[in-house]
């Protein structure tokens, strides 16, 4: 199987994944629709509860068989692949089937303490897509670990195009039994999703993987669960914050007196986070794609190849991640009443307040995810986890003393300070690991400076009164600027954006006319 570039990995899976995230968000604008308010409410309160069983089981495979994969491929070990892919795939199944059945039988007792009993049936109906996501996962990380990360992207693809036909017609003829039916409904389209993801990965990998079936099976170094068991461990933490704030944001509302405590739950985890987690995905596919590299690096001893890619990738993310920040920030307001128009004005303007205040998270979590890949990739998983569990306990303690008085936004400011903690503490860690950067710290500078004055564009725009408007200006005016502005300010070298396909072009031009001054010491 042809191995792809890192960097063209990379794009091809953060283009992929761009394009799930944007169905994913046509989906939940549509659904938001169908449900309302309060049906992604209850929507939302069984999602932290299905991530949280997931991260304990399988969200870590993917990233575990392939630095497993990528080590014995560096030593050129396919029948010990074979067998790699063999013993995982005994995890995979007990795991899913344990997972499920745990769901099922603790729905119930789940649904008491989030104070919506009749939630059981919904979480009854998203237990299949279980089973369905542990199988993929060794699949998904032979592909990794071969260095062919398109095929794990449209995979993701699949998913949600499965998903997105399926749970908009769910939801709307179970609607007329309930609001909790009608999510029931659109939870049943996640197992159908997860279902069909997993078919298109197996079938790629039944033919990719042929030459694969006639090596004999060959010893192999199987540290599944020393490999499996770390990287869970720094994944937990995500989940299990979203699980108890599950419970806990609710209830604390209640306390406060929120008498619409599951609909202003539902307006901060669903349209607010949806879109905020949207640019995201570029960092999470920077951050799948670049543990197997280091894991080849570090077993060639690649000492600077190491260097060169942490920071090309903490640059890329920071690069990307500031320009949605300022929009989200500044256009908040416009961008909701687009997006979902069937809000009310009340449901509207809070939406609109709580994504201006969440919109930072783009840049914290986009580069939050890079360290936590960067780092576990380094061996130094331990210190990621320390770090997150530490903020995770900062944001918990913070919604436990404000929450109850200042409600909702509280929540939200919360989780901006769990974010900036730990990505900061991260950063430390990884500065002291790798030694001090000085073009990368520079070219941070260069990208911030370019986003101040970016932001001053877009702010104008917002002044416009027809939000499509004050949007589509915003929108192309605004990277325009910080276009302009990051290449008078050189931020990016050019071998950078090279190693970026839609951009080799450019980079080609910029040298030949020497409009950059090369300056390769990192």
């Amino acid at each position: 199987m042809k191995k792809q570039t890192f960097a063209k990995g990379a794009v091809s899976l953060a283009l992929c994944s761009i394009v799930a995230k944007g169905l994913g968000g046509v989906y939940r604008i549509a659904l938001t629709s169908v449900l309302g308010g309060e049906g992604i409410g209850y929507y939302q309160l069984v999602f932290p509860f299905f991530s949280l069983i997931l991260a304990l089981l399988a969200s870590a495979i993917p990233v575990t068989v392939s630095k497993l994969v990528s080590a014995e491929l560096s030593l050129d070990n396919r029948g010990g692949v074979r067998t790699l892919v063999q013993k995982s795939l005994t995890y995979a199944v007990s795991a899913g089937l344990i997972g499920s059945a745990l769901t099922i039988v603790l729905s119930r007792l789940l649904a008491g303490a989030q104070s919506s009993a009749g939630v059981y049936i919904c979480y009854i109906a998203v237990a299949p897509a279980i089973v369905f996501v542990t199988l993929a996962g060794v699949f998904k990380g032979w592909f990794l670990g071969n260095g062919n990360m398109t095929a794990v992207g449209v995979g993701q693809v699949v998913e949600v195009i499965a998903k997105l036909s399926v749970g908009l017609l769910a939801a709307t003829y179970f609607a007329k039994y309930g609001v909790i039916q009608s999510v029931a409904g659109s939870l049943i389209a996640v197992s159908f999703g997860e279902f069909a993801g997993f078919i298109y990965i197996f079938i790629r990998y039944t033919v990719q993987g042929k030459q694969l079936r006639k090596i004999e099976y060959a010893p192999a170094d199987f540290s599944f669960f020393p490999t499996f068991l770390p990287i869970m461990l720094s994944g937990l933490i995500f989940p299990l914050v979203a699980f108890a704030d599950s419970i806990m944001i609710v209830n604390l509302l209640g306390f406060g007196g929120d008498t619409n405590a599951v609909k202003h739950y539902g307006l901060l985890t669903g349209p607010v986070n949806s879109l905020i987690n949207m640019p995201v995905v570029f960092a999470m596919s920077v951050a799948v794609a670049i543990v197997p590299a280091l894991a080849s690096a570090m077993a060639n001893y690649e000492v600077v190849s190491i260097k060169q890619r942490t920071a090309t990738s903490i640059k890329v993310c920071f690069l990307i991640a500031f320009p949605f920040f300022v929009g989200c920030a500044f256009l908040a307001p416009q961008i909701v009443s687009l997006i979902y128009p069937a809000l009310s004005p009340t449901d509207s303007g809070l939406t609109a307040t709580l994504m201006t205040v969440s919109a930072i998270n783009i840049i914290l979590l986009s580069l939050l995810e890079v360290f936590n890949a960067v780092l576990t990739g380094l061996g130094r998983t331990k210190a990621v986890l320390v770090n997150v569990a530490t903020g995770a306990a900062f944001k918990i303690a913070l919604q436990l003393i404000f929450a109850p008085r200042f409600g909702i936004k509280a929540c939200a400011l919360a989780t901006v300070a769990f974010y900036a903690y730990s990505m900061i503490a991260n950063a430390f860690v990884y500065n002291n690991l790798v030694g001090k950067n000085t073009i990368l710290s520079k070219s941070i500078a260069k990208i911030l400076v370019s986003g101040v004055i970016m932001s001053v564009a877009v702010f104008a725009c917002g002044l416009i009164s027809n939000p499509l408007f004050a949007v589509i200006a915003g929108a192309l005016i605004g990277i325009t600027v910080y276009a302009g502005a990051i290449f008078l300010t050189r931020a990016i070298h050019p071998d950078e954006l090279a190693s970026l396909p839609v951009f080799r072009g450019i980079a080609k031009k910029i040298r030949r006319r020497k409009l950059y001054k090369e300056n390769t010491k990192l």
